[in-house]
């Protein structure tokens, strides 16, 4: 029996009183639940609002306020569980990226018999973590003037004014990157660390994008 659309839309009233105010997810949560509503009304003579009651109660455990050493607190679990996977997986990339293109660039650096490659090296990287620094600014931006809500705005507004800040204080010189420095971990940790903001940024900013594209197609449905 297929749900009206007034059904579907008590369920999606049901989720945001439980926390889930966020359209990407719960529109996914929703499908779900519809579905298994539909089975059961297929299976047994009870109402809908008895159907939904025993598919409510099965995902509670879902539903209920939950922490992520990566997140934070958030509510409810299956929204936790959905921003850690995604942070967690892309710090990981992130991480053995910025690990090898340090190194890369440092054995470049320390093999050059051009006295002026790292101050050209730094000078470029400084203005693409500027231009960085603007594009994050512009999209953090428009994501709060959004009006829509979704998992990847969540996290854009959670965990980007740290990395807006460092971006800043490298674009500047206000962290600096070392490449001439006489110790090789000095200069080492001073790349790796610059490049992991750079990625971060990028990450950021696929994240506003997957935002921008789940709002268009809402807008177009």
């Amino acid at each position: 029996m297929k749900l009206t659309q007034e059904q579907i839309t008590q369920i999606e009233e049901t989720l945001v009183l439980n926390g889930l105010n966020y359209d990407d997810l719960k529109l996914e949560v929703t499908d779900h639940m519809a579905s298994e509503i539909e089975i059961l009304m297929d299976e047994n003579d009870l109402s809908f609002e008895e159907n939904a009651r025993m598919v409510f109660e099965k995902w509670k455990p879902q539903l209920q306020p939950s922490f992520s050493f990566l997140i934070g607190f958030t509510n409810p679990k299956i929204m936790t569980s959905k921003c850690h996977e995604l942070v967690k997986k892309q710090l990981l990339i992130v991480i053995s990226v910025a690990a090898l293109i340090a190194s890369s660039v440092l054995i470049l650096v320390r093999n050059s018999s051009f006295i002026t490659v790292p101050t050209n090296i730094e000078q470029v990287f400084k203005s693409f973590i500027l231009v960085e620094f603007c594009l994050v600014i512009l999209v953090w931006a428009l994501i709060w003037k959004s009006k829509r809500q979704t998992t990847y705005s969540y996290l854009m507004k959670k965990k980007s004014a740290g990395l807006i800040i460092f971006l800043l204080l490298l674009g500047i010189g206000g962290f600096p990157i070392r490449l001439n420095h006489p110790d090789t971990k000095i200069a080492f940790v001073s790349i790796f660390f610059a490049i992991i903001y750079v990625l971060l940024a990028g990450f950021y900013l696929q994240l506003a994008q997957k935002h921008f594209q789940f709002e268009k197609k809402l807008f177009n449905t």
